[in-house]
This record gives C-alpha cells, structure tokens and sequence, in this order.
C-alpha cells in the first residue's frame, strides 16, 4: 500500500530542532513542535511520521 508523501521542515540549531509538517496536496505547513538536537529523537519523530519511506526532509541549519 502507497501512503501518501509528508514535507518534513527542520530548522536545527545546536540545541534543538523546530518542526514543520506539510502533507502532499496541502496548502500551508504544520508547526509539529520541537524535539531535542540528539539521534533518539529524530529516530522517535521518524516513527511517529512514518512510514519512513513516505517521509521527505528538508532543513535549515543558519547562517
């Protein structure tokens, strides 16, 4: 079964990670909230989105 692709903004900073959710068709992006700067919580975020291969990211990462 195909789901349907998620947009996944990040904005990293060294401490923290800001997150934005756009499903494919959507009009405006989601805030989804912040999560810590650390691999466990992009692992937990990945599950919670997932599947993963429905998942495209794209991040900021300043200046």
């Amino acid at each position: 079964m195909h789901s349907a692709t998620k947009y996944v903004g990040l904005d990293v900073s060294k401490e923290k990670i800001s997150v934005a959710i756009a499903d494919a068709g959507r009009e405006a992006p989601r805030y989804y909230g912040t999560i810590a700067h650390t691999p466990a919580a992009i692992r937990k975020l990945i599950k919670e989105l997932g599947p993963a291969d429905s998942l495209t990211f794209c991040y900021d990462a300043g200046p």
